[in-house]
């Protein structure tokens, strides 16, 4: 690099790429953000989101910035008899349209069989319980298959019916099976991980693992561990709270409205 070239630079690329990303990670800390794109059908996002201002400092600033976040955020969906309850992005199309799917690299999916379903509505039944979130895992396995770069899915299930009949209940993890039939065709780069289990009596962790062995079959390894929760927001709550309430930190996603729009866009295209 010419000596012309370096008086251009920022002070910060005159570091070195080790201790950049050490202020990267003070810059973007473990903070949950609920809702981070507006309209887009995320729940949730396990690191504070990079600034307009950060990511216009220099293009290759903005490059290792993103590379940091997306190498460290985990993503989060939680799948349930809706995916919120003022009905945004009902369907994951502004999230297949999202620029950041392209560049996940960890989600967490949350499976939350909600008990105020069965007690509000006792006519549901837990056959039709079970088949509503299904259809709603299956639409966003399909979107999921599109972020190319997805290297770990975490997966968590959260079951307060306090019903039992856990084999009927297990048909609802098959939509994951194209997550991993669509990583096998692109090399078998994804790893599946357990998150956090609770429900009846009936059902354990072992329980669970024969499950998702079973759904994801003998060539991908289902491993146990907590990585990318990072969080305890597990109450019934939290989680009704987390997937059906948008207008949550409201002044947070008006703050964010130019990282996920002109400035954002313009660094990941």
């Amino acid at each position: 690099m010419k000596m012309s070239d370096q008086r251009l630079l920022p002070p910060l690329l005159t570091l070195p790429l080790e201790l950049r990303q050490q202020i990267y990670k003070h810059l973007l800390p473990a903070q949950r953000i609920t809702h981070p794109l507006p309209g887009v059908g995320i729940t949730s996002v396990s690191h504070r989101l990079p600034s307009s201002a950060l990511l216009n400092i220099h293009p290759k600033i903005t490059d290792e910035i993103l590379a940091y976040y997306y190498s460290v955020a985990t993503w989060k969906l939680i799948f349930s008899h809706a995916f919120n309850f003022f009905r945004v992005d009902p369907d994951l199309a502004a999230l297949q349209r999202s620029h950041v799917l392209s560049r996940m690299r960890k989600v967490e999916v949350v499976f939350f069989c909600d008990i105020l379903l069965l007690r509000d509505y006792p006519s549901f039944g837990l056959n039709q319980f079970c088949a509503e979130i299904k259809r709603r895992a299956d639409k966003a396995c399909d979107v999921l298959a599109g972020a190319r770069e997805l290297k770990t899915v975490i997966v968590s299930w959260i079951d307060t019916t306090q019903t039992n009949f856990w084999e009927e209940k297990a048909r609802i993890l098959e939509p994951l099976r194209k997550l991993a039939l669509n990583d096998s065709k692109h090399g078998g780069n994804v790893s599946f991980k357990l998150g956090e289990i609770n429900g009846p009596d009936d059902l354990d962790r072992e329980m669970f693992m024969d499950a998702m062995r079973r759904v994801l079959g003998e060539n991908h390894q289902f491993q146990i561990g907590l990585d990318g929760t990072i969080e305890s927001e597990r109450q019934p709550a939290d989680l009704r709270m987390l997937a059906f309430d948008v207008r949550q930190q409201r002044e947070d996603l008006e703050s964010l409205h130019d990282w996920s729009t002109a400035s954002w866009t313009k660094a990941t295209v």
